[in-house]
């Protein structure tokens, strides 16, 4: 999430390299840094690491600007450019001034139309830039399909493996499935679940009531905390937080209940597993943890 300064951003890019990260992708929020620019700034000081932001709405985003800075971005670093379009949280574009209108629809014609003006821009070369949807509800896991992978925005294992499931065998060759995961770990688990709160209520404020009615979150209590929120008042959310959504939309603990957590999201069939922030009170110390924690679940995974 890129809601520090360009400089610490790219020191941070840095780090992900080192600690052989197979890539990176930045959030795109208009209350954070421009996502495409915050990664040209991170091309420059990376040689490895997939690039690409997660996710562009098509809302504030014309497939077109979508296509055309993906493909700048692929000047920078050639053959590491990839996008994730989703429907974009309704809370931020209700603030933004935009409705989330038919956003299963919006999102397949804005896959549809960026894949159409990648093959007129004559003068890039584009071909290898792969298409992400960022998804959680039933249709916009099926639509995801139609692009060449998918974004699952849950940090709950039985909501991953309904969408596994949901998901099925049919789909294209190459097809990837990426767990993303609302992540805060520390030693010190009281200081992980502090950081994970204003995160899992943004994502909690902007989810369908459907998912909200199963942990017994009404709308009366949704509004509290979107109030809460916006407004910023952080020592107020921290009273009003309640475990059952802080637990269904974000993975927070120790290192070793993170890692616990991944062991299974593996076994689920996934084949990324993307750690999303904050990661941690100290997230240049939670990257360190959590490098270790692939490395194990890799060397498990080997036959």
């Amino acid at each position: 999430m890129p809601k520090d300064p360009l400089w610490k951003l790219s020191m941070a890019a840095v780090m992900v390299e080192k600690h052989g990260f197979d890539g990176l992708w930045v959030s795109e929020h208009f209350f954070n840094r421009n996502s495409f620019i915050t990664l040209s700034t991170i091309a420059r000081h990376t040689r490895r690491i997939l690039l690409g932001p997660a996710v562009v709405n098509p809302y504030v985003y014309h497939p077109a600007q979508m296509a055309q800075a993906a493909a700048t971005l692929w000047e920078l670093a050639p053959h590491r450019v990839r996008m994730a379009i989703g429907a974009g949280d309704a809370s931020a574009l209700k603030q933004l001034g935009y409705a989330r209108e038919k956003p299963v629809e919006k999102v397949l014609w804005a896959v549809e139309e960026m894949r159409n003006y990648f093959e007129k821009l004559e003068t890039y070369r584009v071909w290898d830039v792969k298409v992400f949807v960022g998804a959680q509800g039933p249709r916009m896991l099926k639509a995801s399909t139609k692009a060449d992978g998918v974004l699952i925005n849950w940090s709950n294992l039985e909501m991953l493996k309904e969408s596994v499931r949901l998901l099925g065998d049919d789909v294209a060759k190459g097809f990837t499935r990426a767990a993303y995961l609302m992540t805060s770990i520390h030693d010190d688990a009281e200081k992980a679940w502090k950081t994970a709160v204003p995160y899992a209520a943004y994502l909690m404020i902007g989810s369908s009531p459907s998912y909200l009615n199963r942990i017994g979150v009404d709308e009366a209590h949704r509004k509290e905390v979107e109030e809460l929120v916006i407004t910023r008042n952080w020592d107020r959310l921290y009273q009003a937080a309640r475990s059952e959504w802080v637990d269904f939309f974000s993975v927070w603990g120790k290192p070793e209940k993170l890692r616990e957590f991944v062991d299974e999201v593996v076994d689920m069939g996934f084949d990324e597993v993307v750690f999303a922030g904050p990661l941690g009170p100290r997230y240049m110390k939670a990257l360190k943890s959590i490098a270790k924690i692939c490395r194990a679940v890799k060397r498990r995974a080997k036959p």
